[in-house]
């Protein structure tokens, strides 16, 4: 399992053009548009240069991005200022989150959570995010904090380990959690 973030500002830098050819849908906001359309490309440009995949046709089954070949499994999240993306073999998910200040006392209670502080319950909530997206069966998932970021990603697979790839201008520095 792979996971790459990137910064959502570095869009900005990208032709409206080519991000337009990958949004998937209507957005009244800018940054929402930013936001999707760079993580589709950068999907698109991981899945064709890291792991030379040709056929990059996508399709959404409820609501969740597949390869229409399954020949690689792939998952989107974005949180303030970064998207997460997680390739891997099988069927996998993540959610980022930033830790913010919030009721996470009434929050945990409503949803069942056992969070004693905010950044537990920014660990429960992106776990419950994470396997919410994956599809049915059973779910593992690891946890790791990134600057001030909760990151979750659940698979189907309890051996699987990751990697961590963070943009670094135009490289990734490979990073082991």
């Amino acid at each position: 399992m792979d996971i790459f973030i990137f910064k959502i500002a570095d869009a900005k830098n990208i032709d409206s053009g080519l991000l337009n050819s990958f949004k998937k849908r209507e957005f009244r906001n800018e940054d929402k548009f930013f936001e999707h359309s760079y993580s589709y490309l950068m999907a698109d440009r991981i899945l064709k240069n890291f792991y030379n995949i040709e056929n990059r046709e996508m399709e959404s089954v409820n609501g969740k991005p597949f390869l229409k070949t399954r020949e690689k499994y792939f998952g989107i999240s974005h949180s303030g200022e970064y998207i997460a993306l997680v390739f891997s073999d099988t069927d996998c998910s993540i959610d980022i989150e930033k830790i913010k200040e919030r009721d996470y006392k009434a929050i945990s209670k409503r949803m069942g959570f056992n969070s004693h502080t905010l950044e537990e319950f920014y660990f429960a909530w992106t776990k419950y995010e994470s396997e919410y997206k994956l599809s049915h069966g059973e779910k593992y998932t690891s946890q790791f904090k990134f600057e001030e970021y909760a990151v979750s990603v659940s698979s189907h697979n309890k051996s699987e380990k990751f990697e961590l790839y963070i943009q670094n201008g135009n490289n990734f520095s490979n990073s082991e959690v």
